[in-house]
C-alpha cells in the first residue's frame, strides 16, 4: 500500500492545501482539514491520537512505543498566518506551487514543512526498524500563530502525559541551505495596547484646534519618551535582570556566514541602528526590545478631513532577554506610559499576553547544568553528525530573535529541555507574501533525522 509520507514533496503539497489560518473563523473548515489530515499521518505511522478539544482549537496528543523506553516529545503547529495581502502572492498560496527549488504556499515553512520532515524521516526510520525503542510523543497544536491562548491549560491538565527526557523543534530558523543553527535561546515576549483618550467625541480642528491636546500629538510625544536618543529603552528598570550571554555563544555568532553589510541589503536599508555596545546581529539575538507594531488615530481616509481625534492608539511589543520577565516588564512599560502622559490625556494600558525568554545550554558547553537527561545528551552529539553529513557543515549554535512561548511552558510544566534545529531561512518569506520551503533543505534534512531517530534509539550508537 503506497503511504504519502512515501513522497514528501506531495504530502508537503496536500498539507498546505487546508487553509487551516487559527485567527479567522471564516477559515475553521481548513482548520479542521489540516487537523485531520495530521492526525491521519500520525496514524498510518502507528501513533494512538487522542484529539483534544480546547475553547478554540484542538490539540493533537499523539503516542506510540513502550512507556519505560526513552521519551521524546515533538512539537509541531498545524495552523498558519493570515494570507493577505493576496494581491502580492504570484500563486495562490493555498495551492502549493514547486518552482526555482522551492514549494511556494501559505505555512509551507512555517510549520507544515518541517512537520513533514519530522514524519518523513520517522516513517523511514520505523521502516528500518519498526520496533525502535523510543517512546515518542507527537505535540500539534492548532493556536501557535494566535499566541496559544488554550496551550498553557491545556498542559496543566496533560502534564503527566507530556513529561520525558527532551523535546524537539524544528520552529526556528537557519542561516541558508548549507548552514543550520540550533537555536539556543528563544527571546521572551510582551505585548501591549495603548489608547489615549481626549475629547468625548471628534472635533473640528478649526473651531476647536489650539484649545486642546490633540491624543495624536501626545501620542507621539509619550512614545518617542520610551526610547533615549541612542536606541535604548528609556523605561526606567528595563534592563535591570539582563542576563548577558556566555562569550561562548559570541564566538558561534561568528561563525554565521553573512555579515554586517549583507545583512543591510537583505533588509533593504541604508543602515542599522543597534543599541550601543551591540552589532546589529548580536543585538537580534542577545538584546531587549521595545517595538512600536502600529500607531494610529483620527481620519485614516483618502484626500483630507480636518479633525482631531477623540483618541489614538499604540501597539507596542517587548522582546524579552534572560531573566527579564513578561509580566513584570509590561508593568514597567505601563508605568512609563501613564507617568509620561499629560493630565489632558487619559491613558488605558491593556496587557494582550506574551511569555518568558528561553534558554537552554547544551551539555558539556560552558554553563550547562551537567544535570541533563542521558537521551538529551546523546541527542546534541547526535544532531551535531547527522548534520554534518548531509549539509557538509555542523550546527552551529545561536539564539534567535524571536519567541515560541510555549517552549518555556513546557519546560516550567512537564520539565522538558529543548533540542531545535532550524529548518527555514529569511528568504522563505514567513508570515509574508510568497511563503516557501527550501527543498534542499527538506530533502537533506529528512535523511539527517532519518538517521538521527534510528541512532537515537540504539543504544549501541
Amino acid at each position: 500500500m503506497t503511504d504519502i509520507l512515501d513522497y514528501p514533496i506531495q504530502a508537503l503539497t496536500e498539507y498546505v492545501r487546508y487553509p487551516s489560518v487559527s485567527a479567522d473563523s471564516n477559515f475553521s473548515a481548513g482548520v479542521a482539514g489540516a487537523r485531520e489530515f495530521a492526525t491521519a499521518r500520525l496514524q498510518e505511522l502507528g501513533f494512538s491520537v487522542e484529539t483534544i478539544e480546547t475553547p478554540i482549537h484542538p490539540v493533537l496528543l499523539g503516542t506510540r512505543g513502550d512507556p519505560s523506553w526513552p521519551k521524546l516529545v515533538i512539537y509541531g503547529h498545524y495552523d498558519v498566518q493570515p494570507p493577505d495581502p493576496l494581491d502580492l502572492w504570484t500563486t495562490d498560496p493555498f495551492d502549493a506551487t514547486e518552482r526555482e527549488g522551492r514549494l511556494f504556499g501559505r505555512g509551507a515553512a512555517d510549520n507544515k514543512g518541517p512537520q513533514i520532515v519530522h514524519m518523513v524521516a520517522l516513517h523511514r526510520a520505523l521502516k528500518q526498524n519498526p520496533d525502535l525503542p523510543l517512546h515518542i510523543t507527537y505535540l500539534i497544536e492548532g493556536e501557535e500563530e494566535i499566541g496559544s491562548p488554550s496551550f498553557r491549560p491545556f498542559l496543566e491538565d496533560r502534564k503527566e502525559q507530556l513529561m520525558g527526557d527532551m523535546l524537539l523543534v524544528s520552529d526556528t530558523g537557519s542561516p541558508g541551505p548549507d548552514q543550520l543553527v540550533i537555536t539556543t535561546g528563544l527571546r521572551g515576549l510582551t505585548a501591549l495596547e495603548v489608547k489615549f483618550i481626549g475629547p468625548k467625541q471628534d472635533l473640528h480642528s478649526g473651531v476647536h484646534g489650539g484649545a486642546l491636546l490633540n491624543p495624536l500629538q501626545a501620542l507621539v510625544q509619550i512614545c518617542s519618551s520610551l526610547h533615549d536618543e541612542s536606541g535604548r529603552v528609556a523605561v526606567p528598570g528595563f534592563y535591570d535582570e539582563v542576563v548577558d550571554p556566555q562569550e561562548w555563544e559570541k564566538g558561534e555568532l561568528s561563525k554565521l556566514p553573512i555579515n554586517e553589510d549583507e545583512y543591510k541589503n537583505f533588509l533593504g536599508v541604508p543602515s542599522l541602528s543597534p543599541p550601543p555596545g551591540y552589532s546589529a546581529l548580536e543585538a537580534i539575538r542577545f538584546c531587549p526590545t521595545l517595538e512600536f507594531n502600529g500607531l494610529g488615530g483620527g481620519y485614516q481616509g483618502e484626500g483630507s478631513k480636518t479633525v482631531i481625534p477623540s483618541e489614538a492608539f499604540a501597539k507596542i511589543t517587548c522582546r524579552l532577554v534572560p531573566n527579564q520577565k513578561s509580566y513584570d516588564i509590561a508593568e514597567k512599560v505601563r508605568k512609563a506610559l501613564e507617568s509620561a502622559c499629560p493630565a489632558s490625556i487619559r491613558v488605558e494600558v491593556e496587557l494582550k499576553g506574551g511569555g518568558d525568554p528561553y534558554v537552554v545550554i547544551p551539555p558539556g558547553k560552558p554553563g550547562s547544568s551537567g544535570e541533563e537527561t542521558a537521551l538529551m545528551k546523546k541527542a546534541f552529539s547526535l544532531i551535531e553528525d547527522c548534520v554534518d553529513q548531509q549539509f557538509g557543515n555542523r550546527p552551529i549554535y545561536l539564539r534567535e530573535g524571536g519567541s515560541i512561548p510555549i517552549i518555556r511552558d513546557l519546560q516550567e510544566v512537564a520539565g522538558l529541555e529543548a533540542l531545535m534545529l532550524g529548518l527555514f531561512t529569511n528568504e522563505d518569506n514567513l508570515h509574508a507574501p510568497n511563503e516557501s520551503f527550501n527543498l534542499q533543505i527538506m530533502e537533506r534534512a529528512i535523511a539527517a533525522f532519518e538517521n538521527f531517530f534510528v541512532r537515537l534509539g540504539d543504544e549501541k550508537k
